[in-house]
């Protein structure tokens, strides 16, 4: 069947995600060969892994292998990413993960029929997470990530933690493990890396492991807009005349605390800022609200409305001259222009307590989208700070 209008999107699975099912079918595999020794070995066909909405998925095993490597077992599992429905140059990828184990295990406490159960209790082990071949490292500050360290975002880390504990309580069988050492590495991670802006970041040496629900919401052009144009039919069929855009499901998330309006009112628009705003128009919506942090609000009030880094990119010098224009000091606007990312510049008037900023910044966002709309419609532009925090409310 023909993508796009013929079927519902389907969705995929983050990097991050696929590094945790990777993760734990590798710690299983690791501790099968504890017990029984390398030969004829494998993980299991297909792993199971929490994700961070409470849900479990399920993986399937690429590939799987039980090594001796400088006298210790290592066992070795890949993942193929599916990103679904979503245009994503990781589509198609191995991830991998490698276990080994750092000391010996030893009996738990408790008698040797009770620590022989598969899921018998044992004391949590210490677990060490790297970043092996493919994983860019971080060099520069304003990521949320620290510097020199494997780019292996805060919600993946915690998922490859969750799922190697999960592995632990469900074959550790009641031993006593040493320390857990596992490295997730990506084969073709520096080729792919070329492709993104990871370089222009300071991630050297591969690409990241991302994601902040695990999924991979689509994102094909042709399917996605149709889906924008359902979401505002289906806010006039609920008898609604204003919209909610946000970039995605972590701003929508936050929209709806804020504004407290009918479910239908809120329409995820993607990186089709401009297609959002034009088709809510023509099809009689009085009033657009638009709420994300400042990177995408950034470019919008850039005048970008294609916000995806394949169709824009956040020009630092253009913000650092609005700034000027506000009455901002050389040191601030230099700073900008010197920032990394968009986080960091948000980060430092979060820090400062300035929400003029913001302000100023939500001003441009309504005036270059009643620019591109030619008539004076009702404009709301909300910018969040990375937690989630309003920085700006501007009307």
């Amino acid at each position: 069947m023909k993508k796009g209008l013929n079927r519902p999107l389907r969705k995929g699975y983050t990097t991050g995600a696929c590094a945790a099912a990777a993760a734990k079918a590798a710690v299983i595999l690791l501790l099968k060969g504890q017990g029984s020794g390398v030969k004829g070995q494998k993980a299991p066909a297909f792993v199971e892994i929490p994700f961070p909405d409470g849900s479990k998925v399920r993986f399937k095993v690429h590939h799987s292998q039980l090594i001796t490597q400088n006298s210790k077992l290592v066992a070795k599992v890949t993942i193929i990413k599916d990103a679904g429905d979503d245009p994503d140059i990781t589509n198609g990828a191995e991830i991998a993960a490698e276990a080994a184990m750092i000391g010996s295990r030893v009996r738990g406490q408790g008698s040797e029929k009770e620590i022989n159960l598969p899921h018998a209790p044992c004391p949590m082990p210490q677990i060490i997470i790297k970043g092996g071949k493919g994983v860019g490292v971080v060099t520069k500050p304003g990521l949320p990530v620290p510097v020199g360290e494997p780019a292996i975002n805060p919600v993946p880390m915690m998922m490859i933690r969750e799922a190697v504990e999960e592995a632990i309580k469900e074959e550790a069988g009641g031993w006593r493990l040493g320390t857990l050492e596992i490295t997730i590495s990506v084969p073709k991670g520096k080729e792919l890396a070329k492709k993104t802006l990871n370089s222009r970041l300071g991630i050297i040496g591969g690409i990241s492991i991302l994601g902040t629900t695990g999924i991979v919401e689509p994102m094909s052009v042709d399917a996605y807009t149709e889906t924008i144009s359902l979401g505002i039919n289906m806010a006039i069929t609920a008898g609604l005349n204003e919209i909610v855009f946000t970039p995605g499901r972590n701003s929508e998330k936050y929209a709806e605390q804020i504004l407290g309006l009918k479910e239908e009112a809120f329409v995820q628009m993607g990186d089709y800022a401009g297609f959002a705003f034009e088709t809510a128009v023509k099809k009689g919506i009085k009033k657009i609200n638009v709420v994300g942090q400042l990177g995408k609000m950034a470019k919008i009030a850039d005048g970008n409305f294609k916000t995806h880094v394949r169709d824009s990119t956040l020009n630092l010098s253009h913000i650092a001259e609005w700034a000027e224009e506000w009455g901002y000091d050389n040191k601030i606007c230099e700073g900008i222009k010197q920032s990394n990312t968009a986080r960091q510049i948000s980060d430092f008037f979060e820090e400062k307590g300035d929400k003029r900023f913001f302000e100023l910044v939500g001003k441009r966002v309504i005036e270059k989208i009643r620019g591109l709309l030619k008539r004076d419609i009702e404009i709301r532009c909300i910018i969040l700070s990375s937690n989630g925090s309003v920085m700006a409310d501007v009307k």
